[in-house]
């Protein structure tokens, strides 16, 4: 993490510096939230970052407003800062603005569905696994063998449609052929991997799956 590179006192320089070189750049804004994320001030970080957003509206296109406002580093800094703040409907809502814009004006781009991975990951880190099948059916869709989002799909299913959820667990290869392509114990302990298919066909699945966390990086870049 390039923040971590640095002292508190280096890192206000270095925003300093930029921020006077170009004042309508995101870069220095996201350095200091990013600092003030390390220092634990997080209401400051998501204050700084709306202020932000607020004074450029006033100067630029809201074409290039709206690219910025859903720019991977904004998304991140917010989806961070919010979830800190437990405020998690907020961090989804700002997933959910992302990857419209970027289904509406870079579909199936990298960024796009750089997006909807993270957001489905942190749809499943916090429960939310409902929410997260459209996300999960989407990267499904792109690329059909990708194991570890059926996985994910077939345990997000587990708990609202059963029947869906044993349906696609057939597309789940054997556990031979599993074997030569991903890591089995890795697949099942990734986020919301609940259903893992044996050899034979037979599927077996845990009722309460452990969900492992997802840890969220305040990226800047």
């Amino acid at each position: 993490n390039f923040i971590n590179q640095f002292t508190a006192e280096q890192c206000r320089r270095i925003s300093a510096s930029l921020q006077s070189q170009s004042p309508e750049h995101l870069l220095p804004v996201l350095i200091q939230a990013a600092q003030l994320c390390r220092e634990k001030q997080h209401t400051k970080a998501i204050e700084l970052l709306q202020l932000t957003m607020a004074q450029l509206k006033r100067v630029l296109h809201p074409r290039i407003i709206q690219e910025l406002n859903h720019k991977p580093g904004m998304v991140s800094a917010l989806v961070t800062m919010y979830s800190h703040e437990e405020d998690i409907d907020s961090a989804i809502e700002v997933f959910t603005q992302a990857i419209q814009w970027y289904q509406s004006h870079q579909p199936k781009s990298a960024a796009h569905l750089s997006l909807v991975r993270e957001a489905a990951n942190f749809k499943l880190k916090y429960g939310r696994k409902k929410e997260a099948i459209s996300d999960l059916e989407q990267l499904w869709k792109q690329n059909p063998k990708d194991i570890h989002t059926l996985a994910q799909l077939i345990s997000a299913y587990s708990l609202v449609d059963p029947e869906k959820a044993k349906a696609l667990s057939k597309h789940l290869p054997s556990s031979d052929s599993m074997s030569l392509n991903v890591d089995v114990e890795a697949l099942e302990n990734s986020p919301g991997a609940t259903y893992i298919r044996k050899k034979g066909g037979k599927v077996t699945g845990d009722s309460q799956p452990k969900e492992q966390g997802y840890v969220f990086h305040c990226n800047i870049l």
